[in-house]
This record gives C-alpha cells, structure tokens and sequence, in this order.
C-alpha cells in the first residue's frame, strides 16, 4: 500500500511540475487552465445544489462524464470573458458568484415547489410578491435578503481587493483563446444535442435537472421558447392537414343504458359545461403505505366509478398550474414549447388562440372564468380575453371569501359563483373554474384540530411529511365537498350542465414513482358528470386531450385542434405523426404564418368584463375631527369586497377599511365641498376592474 502512495504522488508531483514548466512557457495555457479547472469546481457545486447532495456531484461525474463535461462546458463560457479584463481575478469571482446564486435559488425553490429553478421564473416576480409569505416566513425571508447583501457585499469587496494584472492585456493573444473557448464549448454543446448525448426536449423538467444538469438545463430555458419551426413547414403541408380533417362528429351522445346512476333524461341540446380544475388534487389513496378509515374524498371516487372518467396526464408536478390550464383550454401539447415555459407569460400575452371558449362561442354559448386567486396571477387578466373569456371572476369580486390556515381562499366561494355564472345568461354557458385552496406550500406542524386520520404509515414517511399530508388531505376533503353541492344542485335543474373536474397536478411532497400505487408523478384523475344521460366511458386521456374528448361526446367537433385530437382518439393510428401534426397546427396559429386559416387568426381578443355585479355605492357619511382637521369617512352600499379600496378625485386611498360587504371606513381623510368619491376594485394603482357610480361629497349635508 505505501509503494502504491509513493507511486501516485510522484505521479501528481511530476504532473504539477510539467503543467508549471508549460505554463511558465506558454502562460496563455495557465488562464486555460483557470478558466475549466474554476468551470469544473463551480459545476461540482452547482449540481450539489441541484441534487441536496454532496456526494452526488461526484457520482455524476464519474457516472456520466460527458454530460458532466458539457455542463463545465456551459460555465466556461461564462468564466472565458475574464481573459479580457486586467481585473480577471474579479470577473472570474463575478462569474463564479452568478453560479453560486442560480445554484442556491434552485436549492430554495426545489425544497418548497419541487420544480426547479428556470430561467421563465423570471417573468413569475410580480406574481411572486403575493404568495412569498404562504412559502416562506418572516426568518426565512430575512435570511434569504441578507444572503442577497451578503453576496452584493462580496462582490463590492472582490472589485476593491482583489489585485488587477501589473501588465496590459494582450488582445492580440486574449481575443482569439477567449473566442476559442466560447465558440469550442458551444459548438461541443450543440454537437452533443445533434448526437444525443444532451435531450432537446424534457416531457419532465424535475427529472431533467437531475438527468443533464443544472447548468444545461437553465441555459436551455433561456434559449428555448416558444414551439421550434417544424420541419418542411409549408402552406401546402398545413392546409393538406387542414383538409384532412373531416367536419364529421367522431363520436355520438346517443343514451345508453350504462350512463351514471342519477341522471334521468336524454340530452336536449348544447349544454353548459362547468370545468373545474382542482389545485393540487389526486386520489390520495393512490400513495403507497397510506390508507385511511374512511376515504377522505368520497363523492371524486363515486364519480370516478359511475362516470366517465379516468388518469389525467399533466405537464408538471407540484407548479405549474397555469400550464395544465393552458392544455386543457387550447388543446395543444406543453412538450413543443420551451424548457420550464409558461405561456400565459409569453405568448399568449401578445396573441389570441384556439380555446375551447372560441370554439363553444361559434355555437352561441357565453364564456366565463373563475378563479378564487388574484386576477394577475399568471397574468389572467391579460391571457383571458385571448383564450375567448366574456368575463373573468377572480377573488378581488367575490364576497364573504373563507380563507384557511395558509392564508389561501377555500374553494366554498366558488358554489354560488358558478351558479352566478350559469343565471347571467338566458343560454349556454361555459363556465371554467380554477381552485386554490389545495395549494402548498404544506405545514411541517400539525396545525389542524380535526385532522383525516391516516393509518398504516409507511416508515418512509417522517413527521413532517405527516404533518403535511394530513392538512393536505383535509383541504381535499372540504373540496370534495364543493363537488356533493354542485352535483347535488344540479341534478335539481332542468337545464343540461356537464360538470368537469380534474387536477391541476401533484402535491408538493417530492413523491417518486414508487410512491405511487396507481398511475405516474405526472397523472392526476379526471371525472365527467351530468345531469343528462351520456354513456360511461374509463379512459385515460392526456390534459391537452380532455376538452376535445369531452366535445366529441357532446356531438360538437368546433376548432382544428379539436378535429385532430378527435380524429385521433376514434382512429388511432400513429401517435408519432398525430403529435407532429399538433406541432404543426399549434405553430402555425401561434408562431406561424397562419395558413390553417389563410393568413388571418379570426380569433378576435375579448374585452373582458369582470365580476358579475355592479358596486353599488349608496350613501356617505363624513364625521369632521376639528382637532386634525380632517373627516372620518364612512361609506354603505353593497358587493363591497376584503380588496375594495376608496376613490377621493381618482385618488386610491390604501388605508380603506372593510367592516363588512355594505360597508367602508377611511379614518382621518381631508375633504372638500365637491370631491368626487367612489368604491373600486383595482388591479393596481392606474387599473381598476369594478367601480361604483360616484357620490360628490358635500360639506353642508
């Protein structure tokens, strides 16, 4: 053993000495050497990060050494522009600190929402300021900034210390090794996703940073957006898919004696459909070494028995909510568009698209949305009017809202919103509904008095996930109790309504696959109920399937999208071509030149109208203070919300408090005879949604 140490450090020793005679003749080589020896250091910890380990780093390493080197590679590039600077030992400290800070973020977000840290997270900020305290709390916060100034700090000492070269930089010798090293590393990551060393597309972001790297996988988020150019795209290859598509319905409402227990008459004529997409719902009955005295959502199961229904592929697990959404409202596919995107953060913010709210709007129905979350969020209130919407219904406009223990709105608002919804209107209606009451991120304490009791436990399972589980499957039992209400009223009315639900994804809990007795990390479970007679039918469909099945068994074949993937569920044939031809037709109508509809979208972008009731401002009443010189305002009326604010001249008055849903307070307000007062909802300082008729303020009344 000794002679085996002895032999590898003279090994090492006359290593170091040749690498310093190389470098004390050719020193360009000594700042190659820098630039991939601080490249392999910072994707070490990069990935330890990434994977909450430290051994793990190594193990990928020598596991996978070509994907490892392609993410040294990627730093490299980063690190390459040092050469250029006299100040290079600052710029590389600057490089390595950029690193350490996407590392650390992915560390933070992967630890609350399971998916990991990407580059589209950027465009969440403004969305981010809501829900910062329902993930993390004060300490937490307080950490998280001064880690910020901590590193700001660093970089200010770094640049004031750290010594600059005594000599000029040599451009003539810098310029051409640094192009080198930028042009060789990219044109080694390129080739490495041209031979398949490195994925192009990931049907599973989590899986991917785990499988290729964080380094990689964060780039490719930068550079990747949108859906890719198909191959051969051409007006004729569109419109030969376009003319493929036969008009004729693919499947038939025809009653059958297997339809649900309850339902009592045929169909009469086109529907109201209500969607449903439940935040964070599955079966938790599907979670191995869990199991329950009672089962914690038995009216989803009843539906799930003696309705149509089945597993729903979904695009994310634990976030993603908006992306889920996006596939089951347009149809198309989130696999064809970029790593970690969100399109309701960039597409469609700028374009209209084919929804199953344009479709139902050909056949004369009314559109609505729901959401018991702010209006911005994942900017809906933009996103809305391109997928069709009349109108939009979030938290803002809705009365007596319940909130439970993290602070999220219980889904108990929606009942009377949907029926809201379906009275607004003499026809049919669409009326899609987003929950949030399921949403995490999940107590690590027990913070329920009556909890679901969870029985046979898997050791696998710690407190603290307990803990979680049990307030998670309470939230699950309250929405599960929206879904008896609804049906129960329902059934009761003479119009037709079909009622769809579905989850948005899994729960935040890090489940892998083995965890699960049923389905995928990537399946939640759909039901579709009616008050009508509709044959049963257990199928598992995939999110961006649903509405066109749906559809289809409604006799309705609207929208080219619908067409395809209703071509495909009746006929299928080759899965490999029916995805590319979605590729096709979703490029087209969004990134395109439009040929499926000649050259021009007639989608034509909604003005949304929000919430279904006017504010009604009634009357004033102003007690002058003498001592301050000013007034305490009080204001009565009705549909007064927990986000109405007081108007004085167009003035937002922040401070306004809500005593009930008739009435407003504004302690210590200056007024004058004529000022002009209202009651609004805003969206932000300039943005209003609902205002009320004005009362102009007299002093002498």
């Amino acid at each position: 053993m000794r002679k085996f140490w002895k032999s590898i450090t003279a090994r090492c020793h006359d290593g170091a000495e040749c690498i310093h005679r190389l470098v004390q003749k050719k020193p360009f080589c000594y700042s190659v050497v820098q630039v991939f020896l601080l490249a392999f250091i910072m994707t070490l910890i990069t990935d330890g990060f990434s994977r909450g380990s430290v051994f793990g780093p190594f193990v990928f390493l020598f596991t996978h050494p070509l994907i490892f080197t392609v993410n040294m590679m990627i730093i490299a590039i980063f690190l390459a522009p040092a050469l250029l600077f006299r100040h290079r030992s600052f710029m590389y400290f600057l490089g390595c600190i950029l690193w350490l800070a996407v590392g650390i973020i992915d560390f933070i977000i992967l630890h609350n929402r399971v998916t990991p840290f990407n580059a589209h997270d950027f465009r969440m900020l403004d969305d981010a300021k809501g829900i910062l305290f329902k993930y993390y709390n004060w300490f937490q916060v307080i950490g998280l900034l001064l880690l910020i100034l901590l590193g700001v700090l660093l970089l200010v000492f770094a640049f004031m210390k750290f010594p600059k070269q005594t000599a000029p930089v040599q451009y003539r010798y810098a310029l051409p090794l640094t192009l080198s090293i930028i042009f060789g590393c990219i044109l080694l990551c390129i080739g490495s996703r041209k031979v398949g060393v490195m994925a192009k597309t990931f049907p599973n972001v989590a899986d991917a940073y785990h499988d290729y790297g964080l380094p990689y996988c964060f780039i490719l988020s930068i550079t990747d957006s949108g859906i890719d150019k198909p191959k051969d795209y051409n007006q004729d290859r569109v419109k030969n898919l376009v003319d493929k598509l036969d008009p004729a319905k693919y499947a038939s409402p025809t009653p059958s004696p297997t339809s649900g227990p309850d339902a009592k008459r045929p169909q009469k004529g086109d529907p109201s459909i209500v969607y449903i997409q439940l935040e964070s719902f599955f079966d938790p009955k599907r979670i191995a070494g869990l199991s329950f005295p009672t089962d914690p959502i038995p009216n989803f199961t009843y539906l799930r028995k003696y309705y149509t229904s089945g597993l729903l592929g979904v695009p994310s697990i634990s976030a993603g909510t908006s992306n889920t959404e996006f596939e089951v409202l347009t149809g198309m596919n989130m696999k064809d568009f970029g790593t970690g995107e969100y399109p309701y953060k960039t597409i469609l913010k700028e374009m209209t698209c084919e929804s199953v709210a344009y479709n139902l709007k050909e056949r004369g129905y009314r559109t609505h949305a729901i959401h018991n979350n702010t209006a911005t969020f994942y900017s809906r209130h933009i996103v809305y009017s391109n997928l069709g919407f009349d109108d939009f219904d979030p938290v803002e406009l809705m009365e007596n809202v319940e909130r439970n223990e993290l602070g999220w709105a219980r889904d108990s608002v929606l009942y009377n919103e949907i029926l809201t919804a379906l009275d607004s209107t003499p026809g049919s209606d669409l009326v899609f509904t987003v929950s949030v009451q399921g949403h995490g991120k999940y107590p690590d304490e027990e913070i329920l008095e009556n909890n679901i009791d969870l029985i046979d436990l898997d050791d696998a399972y710690d407190d603290t996930t307990i803990n979680g589980l049990k307030y998670y499957i309470a939230q699950l039992h309250e929405m599960d109790q929206l879904i008896a209400r609804l049906t129960d009223e329902f059934s009761k009315r003479d119009e037709d309504i079909v009622l769809v639900l579905y989850g948005d994804h899994l729960p935040g809990f890090g489940f892998e696959e083995s965890d699960l007795s049923q389905g995928s990390l990537l399946q939640t479970e759909y039901a579709i109920w009616t008050n009508f007679d509709m044959p049963v039918e257990h199928i598992d469909l995939e999110a961006y399937q649903l509405s066109a099945y749906l559809l289809g068994r409604l006799g309705m074949d609207n929208g080219l999208i619908t067409k395809l993937h209703q071509r495909y569920l009746e006929f299928p044939d080759s899965e490999e071509q029916y995805l590319e031809q979605l590729t096709l037709l979703s490029y087209d109508m969004l990134y395109g030149e439009q040929f499926c509809w000649d050259g021009q979208s007639p989608l034509v972008r909604t003005n949304l109208v929000y919430g279904f009731h006017d504010i009604d401002l009634a009357s004033l009443h102003a007690i002058y203070n003498a001592s301050a010189d000013n007034y305490y305002l009080q204001v009565f009326g009705a549909h007064f919300t927990e986000f109405s604010d007081i108007y004085i001249n167009g003035k937002r008055y922040t401070d306004t408090i809500v005593v009930s849903d008739t009435e407003l307070f504004l302690p210590a307000v200056a007024l004058s005879d004529g000022d002009v007062i209202s009651v609004a909802m805003p969206i932000d300082d300039e943005t209003v949604m609902r205002e009320s008729k004005p009362i102009v303020f007299r002093t002498g009344e």
